[in-house]
């Protein structure tokens, strides 16, 4: 038969067990739902060491050597799904040649970029273009926004054989960084739910 000390410490677990599974669920609220619409832009800046040069393209806004891209698209606040693509486009030039990179996706899922890419001004490909991924050190997220801070975002493999075509002395292999990335992405107000 249990103590009155036993059944107190019983019955405080099932208390304490109680308010945690509380508060995990009101934060699933919160975080876990559909993606909603997000309006924001990204800043591509070059990784140290690509021997590259970045311009942009098709109206893209430039500063100091990075090209700032507009999206509007929609995120879900746990990062689980969603879709933003980006307007404009950059060209990554060295040694005489460049590939033109346009019609840039981000796709939540997958944690990758997909984008349209042209080596010397020949056919466009869609390909994989950039992989990333998430962590709390890069990317944080409230009931206003999404935010990306330093975050690498690294070449991806399907777009390894036309990089190494246009730059086949570069310093960049696939899996190797090759932008770092800031951006935003602002919720549309009235869409997401109260905190």
């Amino acid at each position: 038969m249990a103590t009155l000390t036993t059944l107190k410490k019983r019955k405080r677990l099932l208390t304490l067990s109680l308010l945690s599974a509380t508060a995990l669920s009101a934060l699933g609220v919160a975080l876990v739902g559909p993606a909603l619409p997000v309006t924001g832009s990204g800043t591509f800046c070059l990784a140290k060491n690509t021997g590259l040069a970045l311009t942009g393209t098709q109206g893209a806004a430039e500063k100091e050597g990075c090209v700032a891209l507009p999206g509007k698209g929609n995120l879900s606040m746990d990062l689980m799904s969603g879709e933003i693509p980006l307007k404009g486009g950059m060209r990554l030039s060295a040694g005489g040649h460049r590939l033109d990179v346009t019609e840039l996706r981000i796709r939540v899922p997958s944690r990758t970029t997909t984008a349209d890419i042209a080596v010397d001004g020949g056919a466009r490909s869609s390909v994989t273009f950039l992989t990333y991924g998430i962590s709390p050190s890069h990317v944080t997220v409230d009931h206003q926004a999404a935010r990306a801070r330093a975050m690498n975002l690294k070449l991806a493999e399907p777009a390894g054989a036309a990089f190494r075509k246009a730059f086949p002395a570069a310093h960049v292999a696939p899996g190797g960084d090759l932008f770092v990335f800031d951006g935003s992405a602002a919720f549309t107000p009235g869409e997401v739910p109260a905190p």
